[in-house]
């Protein structure tokens, strides 16, 4: 005979699995944001993985991050910088250019919003992306983009729905206030659940679930917002 699991059953399993997540992903520090690294392969004859062969892949960044591409194929490849999305002008006077390389890896840091293209110099028909560098006005850590989404100020870092991961607005990311307010909506779409707790990706995706919101909100357990 199938036992039924009611509510409140549902919610503790969800804390427990939260509580899981918070024992992976480790305890927070001050809550500072930092500028971040965005990794993308380099394999044969693709960016990011073989089903972007012959298409474009896509990486979304915020300003001040770097992007570092990584060689795991075995023949040579390069990424450089492309005008347009016709991939038709191609070079280091258009941003970067790693020249060839079969192995290891290069950076690039990307200071100013826009989308950026690029192909491979060697296979520029298979192998293409673009880096979409999105504003962070507040430098809170989420896009203006994402903000605009969600709900929050794009231009004030700390205060009442400013800080994304601030749920309650009290500027401290904790179990009871956050994370356990948004695991209560955990699979369920914007539609039916409040679109400030939809912080993750960025953008948002609308959805409400572990491995995108709630594991973020793991991730920044005991930290606080600055103004």
């Amino acid at each position: 005979m199938r036992k039924t699991i009611g509510p409140s059953r549902r919610l503790t399993v969800k804390i427990a699995a939260i509580a899981v997540t918070l024992t992976v992903v480790g305890l927070a520090g001050n809550g500072q944001t930092s500028a971040a690294t965005a990794t993308v392969n380099v394999g044969d004859f693709w960016f990011c993985n073989s089903t972007f062969s012959g298409s474009v892949c896509p990486t979304s960044i915020k300003t001040g991050d770097t992007v570092t591409w990584n060689w795991v194929g075995s023949a040579s490849h390069t990424t450089t910088a492309c005008s347009d999305g016709t991939f038709t002008t191609c070079g280091a006077a258009q941003g970067w250019d790693s020249g060839s390389m079969s192995t290891g890896t290069f950076s690039h840091t990307f200071n100013s919003a826009g989308t950026f293209f690029y192909h491979c110099q060697i296979h520029p028909a298979a192998m293409r992306g673009r880096i979409d560098v999105l504003q962070d006005t507040d430098g809170d850590g989420w896009s203006d983009v994402a903000e605009g989404i969600i709900g929050t100020d794009p231009l004030r870092r700390c205060g009442v729905n400013a800080w994304p991961p601030g749920i309650n607005s009290d500027g401290h990311v904790d179990v009871i206030g956050d994370i356990s307010t948004v695991a209560n909506f955990f699979g369920q779409s914007v539609s039916t659940a409040p679109k400030r707790y939809d912080i993750a990706p960025d953008p948002p995706d609308g959805l409400i679930d572990v491995i995108g919101d709630i594991s973020r909100l793991a991730g920044l357990f005991a930290q606080s917002c600055t103004p």
